[in-house]
């Protein structure tokens, strides 16, 4: 055999792949990208392949455990719905979430169960409110205490009331303080004085600081809390019996202070006999109040502007109302759908959908329930009670548990190119990337708190001061 033949035989043997050799690890395209990038990809997701990517590698959970990535994605999720039948049928002793979006003239509903076993501290539960991505459960007349939690974590932290065998009163609420980066837990009672004058105190609790404060004196009024009460570090309230000169209760949780919001110009001193038809919340990031002009219509007015009075205005109109004899019934607006439909809490047991355009209702199934249920505005967030209750006893679900043994690795990025390193003291890089692949270098340097000395190996090189002549001509 000559030479030409001999390459040739070798060239085409080489080509051909071994059986049993393993094929090369290709890098994921999307752990290529910039840290920052990459939460602004996964925070666009909805709540429930979100936290199904918590599965896909070690990398998904850590980025998504960051408390930097929990208030971006917060900052991005919509309100969805969240109810509780009353009583909570024995059948199905859960609370269920939905959000909805539209469809031309159909609806994309997303939902999720929220139970004990896998979400919550208990569901013997007599109220329920929400604020800025967490729960606050109100335990029944045999359990005074109240429950913060985050069902999609499986986070709870269990408060007890200032006092016990010491009758409620109807202010109680979470809320949030954005200057001072709170969330703190409202709650009123009648004290047991012997006296015709009763009175209610209010006082607050903090969450982190593991006690109640006094602030003093409550209003008496009887309260019924919105689907979606709370807005600028605010709960608002009408009162089912006012007696005072404005509509609109608050309650400030960054001043701890109750107050009153002025109500539009052509509210009048008879339009509070109506005050239990009447419904306040928040649609699009506006406070908005109903107003019944007759039985069959109710106008939806919205203040631009929070705060000022005349900004307030009539923004939608409800006609063709269902009819019904002898006595008015309760809508409730509590979601303004992409194509302008508005969904409308009925009577407590059904969720309803007006079109603007046809002026008509039509009714939903997203809740098949067989009795009535209250209806609470919750946006799912990824928050940690680790990072917003320091010093208090949290607990977890176990499956929150079998988690937490998984994010144990510390990932940071290098502060030059932006290639992500695990323990950046070793020498190999992860995921197969190779050091320098990815050359980032408008990408923030400390955008998440990154130790300036954390370089890759090709950065690291780079920036090493260059030799001279004479320490090249000496080695």
């Amino acid at each position: 055999m000559n030479g030409r033949k001999r390459a040739a035989i070798k060239a085409s043997t080489s080509i051909i792949p071994a059986v049993n050799q393993e094929s090369p690890i290709l890098p994921c395209r999307i752990l290529l990208l910039p840290r920052r990038t990459i939460y602004e990809i996964l925070a666009r997701l909805p709540i429930k392949t979100l936290f199904q990517c918590r599965s896909v590698c070690k990398r998904f959970l850590f980025f998504i455990s960051d408390p930097e990535f929990a208030k971006l994605q917060l900052s991005k999720s919509q309100v969805c719905i969240l109810i509780k039948t009353q009583p909570l049928q024995n059948a199905s002793k859960r609370l269920q979430l939905a959000h909805v979006e539209s469809s031309g003239s159909n609806f994309q509903v997303s939902k999720l169960n929220f139970t004990p076993k896998s979400n919550l501290p208990t569901i013997d539960i007599s109220h329920m409110n929400a604020c800025n991505g967490l729960l606050c459960l109100v335990g029944s007349e045999k359990d005074y205490n109240f429950y913060v939690c985050n069902p999609i974590l499986g986070e709870f932290i269990t408060i007890q009331p200032p006092y016990k065998d010491i009758q409620r009163g109807s202010f109680w609420g979470l809320g949030y303080s954005t200057m001072m980066d709170q969330y703190k837990v409202l709650q009123s009672y009648y004290p047991v004085v012997e006296s015709n004058n009763r009175y209610v105190t209010a006082e607050i609790y903090t969450i982190g600081t593991g006690s109640w404060r006094s602030i003093g004196n409550a209003p008496i009024d009887t309260v019924a809390m919105p689907f979606n009460a709370f807005l600028n570090d605010t709960l608002h309230w009408f009162p089912c019996t006012p007696n005072g000169s404005e509509f609109i209760h608050t309650f400030d949780f960054y001043s701890e202070k109750f107050g009153t919001l002025p109500p539009p110009d052509h509210f009048r001193e008879d339009d509070k006999k109506f005050t239990n038809y009447s419904r306040i919340g928040v649609l699009g990031g506006c406070l908005f109040m109903i107003y019944f002009t007759n039985s069959t219509r109710f106008d939806i007015w919205v203040m631009k502007e929070y705060g000022v009075k005349e900004t307030w205005t009539k923004q939608f109109v409800v006609e063709n109302l269902y009819p019904k004899q002898g006595s008015w019934d309760f809508y409730e607006p509590m979601v303004v759908l992409n194509n302008g439909e508005i969904l409308m809490l009925y009577n407590n047991d059904a969720v309803v959908c007006y079109n603007q355009k046809r002026k008509n209702l039509r009714g939903t199934k997203f809740f098949r329930t067989r009795s009535q249920f209250d209806a609470t505005a919750y946006t799912p967030s990824l928050v940690s009670l680790n990072n917003v209750a320091k010093g208090e006893q949290i607990s977890r679900m176990q499956v929150t548990k079998d988690y937490d043994k998984l994010c144990t690795d510390e990932f940071q990025d290098c502060v030059d190119c932006g290639v992500q390193l695990v323990n950046p003291i070793c020498s190999f890089p992860p995921f197969a990337v190779p050091y320098g692949a990815v050359n980032y270098h408008n990408f923030q340097p400390d955008m998440y708190g990154r130790n300036p000395e954390n370089r890759c190996a090709a950065c690291a090189d780079r920036r090493a001061p260059a030799k001279s002549f004479l320490s090249l001509w000496n080695m």
